[in-house]
């Protein structure tokens, strides 16, 4: 019963823990119902009312997805003080210093008479020297709000100057970013283009977990995170935020599929092939992947034709292709279309008994129908052209490419005769080379890898990559690999710079390992065994060995 100036304390009180549980309840739902979309305000209001739990994880999903945060018109909402602790924070996810410069200009614009104050502020916790000299001098320095403070303008200018003594350093080799100022250096969550190398079998025949990558700034080759499975002619395709492997002639891992998140450096298992197959396409399509074609180890290949929804995780049979399509390498156009350059098997007399044949899928259709060629959209095309009769062409993996062209337009560019202007400057042993990884960055296109037959017993297993380069139209022999590989795959990934930083040591997952045992334990065994029998041999009569 409550009593005026009795009850008023305990009534206090237990409204206080009330509350407390009720903050609880609404920090444990906000969790749950947390996105992107939201993220911003949920941060804002979790510091509001104190939910630390809440905070952190807002905080962990901002930073991590800070390049897509700022898309978000929310974020132009927020206060000085939050923005600048964003800016300070080095490990925010962010394609490039550009953007957050951009990012800035476009804060300060959305309520210039109150934000204007603040611009310096902000403009020094910019990385600068991360910028383009180009960039700088075009955008960053005829800025009204540049070049009207004076402390802005010596930042740039310095940031310049940086540029112009790393070019030096870096023609006399002595540019080591461990010396570097953390000014100096990119953000450690900065997305860097690397070009990432994944499985294949090395000079001994063993299969390699190990994924290395080509960090394209700094010119060296850096170590990734092993994948779980031995992967050997599987295919590999490239989304927004993933890089897919999948299939593998190894008839153990043949229908595993993998995926790895650049934006947590790890591999993550997601659901398995419907068939049990290698050297088929796999592209991307509306977000969905396409899996194509194929080859098993006791079939002559496949006409399958599967999607798989990420959202599922859940792979479907569709309708088959008209023809048995093998070593297949695929483009695709329109985010619709998708142009397949594969092998069938025919009755003739050739050597392998198969015929290159060109092809387009219509994924809304579901129509096939054949084509002279890859349209040449670019050097990425016109290369895989130029050797479209070559055995290191039918022997090597291409990561598949999407355009955003209109169909129309690239019917234009199909031709059934591809220049060869790509490979005036390439090395001619290289197109003797088989099992190589093809890919791109931008308009530049990767060769990796491979082995080269010198007689039908010796494979000489290359560490060699080349880069053609488009902007001087000219091929450049690379660092080499850490290790020989053939029939490899390669992409292009954006990784952020912590994962590449320093030298990284990544261990073999545990199921290669336990796998690992068990193969050197049989081996053991079967020297044991040979061993056993050549006593026994020694130990009979000499007229018995002769029968």
């Amino acid at each position: 019963r409550l009593q005026p100036g009795r009850n008023i304390t305990p009534v206090r009180l237990f409204c206080r823990f009330l509350l407390t549980r009720l903050k609880e309840f609404c920090g444990e739902f906000l969790k749950k119902k947390l996105n992107l979309s939201n993220c911003v305000a949920v941060h804002s209001l979790a510091h509001m009312y104190s939910l630390n739990q809440l905070a952190l994880k807002a905080q962990d999903m901002i930073r991590r997805n800070f390049h897509k945060v700022i898309q978000d018109e929310e974020f132009y909402t927020l206060p000085f003080h939050l923005i600048r602790d964003w800016l300070s924070d080095s490990e925010i996810t962010v394609d490039s210093e550009e953007i957050l410069f951009e990012t800035v200009l476009k804060w300060v614009q959305k309520n210039p008479e109150e934000r204007e104050r603040y611009f310096e502020d902000l403009f020094k916790l910019l990385r600068l020297s991360q910028m383009k000299p180009t960039y700088l001098t075009r955008h960053v320095k005829s800025e009204r709000l540049v070049s009207s403070n004076e402390a802005c303008v010596k930042l740039v200018s310095e940031a310049v100057e940086s540029h112009a003594l790393r070019s030096e350093n870096l023609q006399s080799g002595n540019l080591q970013h461990s010396a570097c100022p953390v000014a100096l250096l990119p953000r450690f969550g900065q997305n860097m283009d690397v070009i990432m190398v994944i499985g294949g079998v090395s000079e001994g025949g063993d299969y390699l977990s190990e994924c290395v990558g080509y960090f394209i700034d700094e010119d060296r080759w850096v170590n990734l995170p092993h994948i779980h499975n031995h992967l050997d002619g599987h295919a590999v395709a490239v989304t927004e935020s993933y890089v897919y492997v999948a299939g593998s002639m190894e008839p153990g891992f043949a229908k595993t599929v993998e995926r790895y998140n650049p934006n947590r450096n790890i591999w993550e298992q997601v659901s398995n092939l419907i068939t049990r197959k290698h050297s088929f396409g796999l592209t991307e399509v509306k977000g969905n992947l396409y899996s194509i074609g194929g080859h098993g180890n006791f079939s002559p290949g496949f006409k399958d034709v599967a999607i798989y929804n990420p959202e599922q995780d859940k792979w479907l049979n569709l309708e088959s292709a008209p023809k048995i399509l093998r070593d297949v390498k695929a483009v695709s156009v329109e985010d619709r279309f998708v142009y397949v350059a594969a092998r069938t098997p025919v009755d003739s007399d050739s050597e392998d008994g198969l015929r290159a044949v060109i092809i387009r899928y219509d994924a809304e259709t579901r129509q096939w129908q054949d084509v002279e060629s890859l349209p040449l959209i670019d050097n990425y095309c016109s290369f895989q052209m130029s050797v479209a009769n070559t055995n290191f062409y039918h022997t090597a993996s291409c990561c598949p490419k999407s355009y955003p062209i209109d169909n129309e337009e690239a019917k234009v560019k199909i031709s059934g005769r591809a220049s060869d202007e790509i490979l005036e400057s390439l090395p001619p042993e290289v197109l003797s080379i088989e099992g190589a990884a093809i890919c791109y960055y931008k308009d530049d296109v990767f060769i990796i890898g491979g082995w080269k037959n010198s007689d039908d017993i010796d494979k000489q297993y290359r560490k060699e990559a080349y880069r053609y380069c488009a902007e001087r139209k000219r091929w450049m022999l690379l660092p080499p690999m850490p290790q020989p590989r053939c029939r490899a795959t390669a992409c292009h990934v954006r990784i952020p710079f912590r994962c590449l930083q320093g030298t990284q040591r990544y261990p073999m997952p545990q199921n290669l390992m336990w796998q690992k045992d068990r193969i050197r334990q049989m081996q053991e065994r079967q020297m044991q065994e040979i061993h056993r029998h050549s006593l026994s041999l020694r130990r009979m009569p000499r007229s018995q060995i002769e029968c």
